[in-house]
């Protein structure tokens, strides 16, 4: 493991034993991360090559093991990529990974490949010890068993919620507004008055011919609150002008749960462990009838439905490369993307101005124009970093002198800490073999203990530095290679919008502000 680069332990614990989140530090993660963090810095204060070193800790609490897409693991690999880790500590091998093919992979080729050690303890396996070989037979054997391990519950898991809709259970969390979970019976579902009002009021709407954007600006000017104001009044500031939406009607008018109707195997995992799933068509759906009283009636909902038509059948058309990024400067909501029809061209419009009524809303916005503006911009901010890296181009071997000086320091500074250590010892065979007192030896040594203690501050502000340094070359090397790559661009792409754009916001007087994805 180099010198500069650090040691990293790795907490994981599955959902289902995951805590509830709390205000209190500490309070939040589970007893078991709490368990494993203070297991793996034990051992690491009792190993000899691992003892002393800088520790960074990535965790995630309440995450499956069945896939790599965890926040604290996407970290400590991304890490591993710009070489800052030299070792990897787990409890056991099920912590890291539970797929059998992942955990081969990284084991036997990346983190060789990388020179990170890799220790899972409980499983008795050090790479260290491994001397280049590949993963051992019966470590291979506990990755499989776990990846099984990992396959079988989940389809044992998706039998149980399956055999439980079909009993009439509802084990969904979320409900659709007028609705609640009964407080008696487990997993019944009961009627919640106050929410019920307001969905029979949005049938009654429909019925009566109004249409979904309609209904949504007579619910805002009503001031009749929105599912998320009912159920989570914390999040209420989160959003700006959080109001009710054309969509969010459709979505109530369209759900046949309110004819008492419960659906379900509406998806299925594209694999064990993912996160998405793929759609089932309806015609495959599981109905279960008369599951709960509903709000309305067949011939109200059918009436409704006249005025909240479903997704369009017609093509999807190609996205906008801005698409989800650009927002109205007035509400704060996002805008959305419109295709020509003849007549108009393509632009953006602000969806919320219709109910919200804000003057400073950006109603319309050309797309062609807006493209062309933030090219332009793209061009000057490439042009304002250029120079600027330009600048501390000229640095650049006052940063390099810099460096070497650093690297002396910190030669010059293990030395003397080894010459402090081999003092200490020669001190502790002269106290053993009776050539000095208790006395003269304690004071001796703990003066050698002051010597070492600041050495060791010294080269971690050194190192601290010295890394700084480095990563602001590194990081105006990757800046120049970017702007070089984009000094010529002539159309907007996707590529470009998400390496480049984090966020457009459009105002009502055609002022346009980005906020760019340039590292700083």
């Amino acid at each position: 493991m180099g010198e500069k680069r650090k040691t990293a332990i790795y907490l994981r614990i599955s959902t289902e034993d995951a805590q509830p989140e709390s205000t209190c530090p500490g309070e939040g993660e589970s007893l078991s991360i709490s368990h494993q963090r203070t297991y793996l810095q034990e051992y690491i204060r009792k190993d000899n090559r691992l003892a002393g070193s800088e520790v960074l800790e990535f965790c995630d609490d309440g995450f499956t093991g069945t896939n790599m897409e965890r926040p604290g693991m996407r970290k400590m690999l991304e890490a591993v990529r710009q070489n800052r880790i030299g070792c990897i500590l787990v409890k056991d091998l099920s912590r890291f990974s539970r797929n059998y093919i992942e955990a081969g992979t990284y084991l036997n080729q990346v983190f060789p490949f990388m020179g990170v050690d890799f220790i899972a303890i409980n499983d008795n396996y050090d790479s260290r010890e491994q001397k280049g070989m590949p993963l051992a037979f019966d470590t291979a054997f506990q990755t499989l068993v776990y990846d099984l391990y990992s396959k079988d519950i989940s389809v044992k898991t998706k039998s149980s919620v399956e055999s439980k809709y079909a009993a009439g259970e509802y084990v969904s969390r979320l409900l659709p507004l007028g609705y609640e979970k009964d407080k008696e019976v487990k997993n019944a579902v009961v009627i919640n008055e106050r929410e019920a009002e307001i969905v029979r009021y949005v049938f009654s709407m429909a019925a009566d011919g109004m249409t979904a954007r309609q209904i949504a600006k007579r619910l805002f000017e009503e001031r009749v609150p929105t599912a998320t104001q009912l159920r989570d009044p914390r999040r209420v500031n989160l959003k700006e002008n959080h109001t009710w939406s054309g969509a969010a009607v459709r979505n109530i008018l369209n759900n046949r749960f309110y004819l008492g109707e419960m659906a379900y195997g509406k998806t299925v995992r594209k694999a064990v462990g993912s996160k998405s799933g793929n759609a089932v068509p309806k015609s495959n759906w599981k109905v279960i009838k008369d599951h709960h009283e509903p709000l309305v009636t067949p011939e109200i909902f059918a009436r409704a439905a006249q005025t909240a038509p479903g997704n369009s059948t017609k093509r999807k058309r190609e996205k906008h490369p801005l698409t989800g990024k650009i927002y109205c400067g007035g509400c704060g909501y996002s805008l959305n993307y419109k295709h020509t029809n003849g007549k108009v061209p393509c632009h953006f419009w602000c969806r919320k101005h219709s109910i919200l009524q804000i003057p400073d809303c950006c109603t319309y916005f050309n797309a062609s124009i807006l493209e062309e503006t933030v090219l332009f911009l793209l061009g000057k901010e490439m042009m304002r970093r250029g120079d600027r890296i330009r600048q501390r181009g000229m640095l650049e071997q006052f940063r390099k002198e810099v460096l070497e000086e650093l690297a002396r320091k910190k030669k010059e500074y293990r030395i003397q800490s080894h010459a402090i250590q081999k003092e200490k010892d020669a001190l502790y065979e002269d106290y053993a073999a009776g050539r000095m007192d208790a006395k003269e030896y304690r004071e001796r040594a703990d003066g050698l203990a002051r010597q070492a203690e600041e050495l060791s501050g010294k080269y971690q502000e050194a190192e601290t530095e010295y890394d700084w340094i480095k990563e602001e070359m590194n990081r105006d090397k990757q800046d120049m290679k970017q702007i070089i790559r984009c000094s010529r661009l002539e159309a907007l792409t996707q590529e470009v919008a998400d390496a480049f754009i984090r966020k457009v916001i459009l105002y009502k007087n055609k002022r346009v502000q980005i906020e760019w994805n340039f590292t700083e």
